[in-house]
């Protein structure tokens, strides 16, 4: 961790706050893993009776950082090429391009988009063809039969995840860390206040990372980006 936050701008201080709510032997889900620093985090804290679903559809972002991270992820992770969503279906994810390089951690999938939204600022896209499914047909065709913390980071498609997710969560209710930003949610014709009521309306309550405590917080406000969602 110490070496990664010197060397990636990547490194958000919620990773290390998942110390206090990720559990050994824990089943969590990264949606949206992208260079996989999640993962790897996730797979330490859950150790070798645990297991970490990293779900990324753009297997080609981030080469070298997922052949230095993999290792350290071990074999609790299982990894899954896909979109998480509202229905499975097959679509593009939009990747933007800013001096003639990939931007891969502002993609976003293009189904139900209403334009690029908060990508204006780039030059241009390239399209790539994913395939989207929902986190509950994930779990019934891989054998997941429980989840006790998801992630997720999907550029402003939270509520069409939460949606597909819908008969896991009532079932287990996992703790959820959630990126939430207005700009990115406002491309799907929504906000962030959907997705807290979504959840609060399941029973959770929303908190915020100040220093290493989680403390409750009513309303998304910048710039904390990352909202921890708990029933307890």
């Amino acid at each position: 961790m110490r070496t990664l936050g010197r060397t990636t701008p990547w490194l958000e201080p919620e990773l290390a706050g998942l110390r206090s709510v990720v559990r050994s032997g824990a089943v969590c889900v990264d949606a949206g893993a992208a260079l996989g620093l999640y993962t790897a985090v996730l797979a330490d804290l859950v150790g070798p009776r645990g297991t970490v679903h990293s779900v990324e559809p753009l297997l080609f972002a981030h080469p070298v950082w997922n052949a230095v991270l993999r290792p350290r992820a071990g074999g609790n992770v299982q990894r899954h090429a896909l979109a998480l969503g509202a229905a499975p279906e097959e679509t593009v994810i939009r990747v933007p391009v800013r001096r003639g390089s990939l931007v891969t951690g502002r993609s976003f999938i293009d189904s139900g988009a209403h334009g690029v939204g908060s990508n204006d600022e780039f030059e241009s896209h390239i399209d790539v063809r994913v395939q989207v499914d929902t986190l509950d047909r994930l779990c019934a065709s891989a054998g997941i039969d429980r989840v006790d913390f998801i992630k997720a980071d999907v550029e402003g498609a939270e509520l069409a995840l939460l949606t597909g997710a819908r008969v896991t969560i009532e079932r287990d209710r996992p703790d959820l860390l959630i990126e939430i930003e207005e700009r990115h949610a406002r491309r799907y014709g929504t906000g962030p206040e959907a997705v807290v009521d979504w959840l609060t309306q399941r029973g959770y309550r929303m908190y915020a990372l100040h220093g290493a405590t989680w403390r409750p917080i009513a309303r998304v406000v910048a710039p904390v980006r990352n909202y921890l969602f708990r029933c307890r």
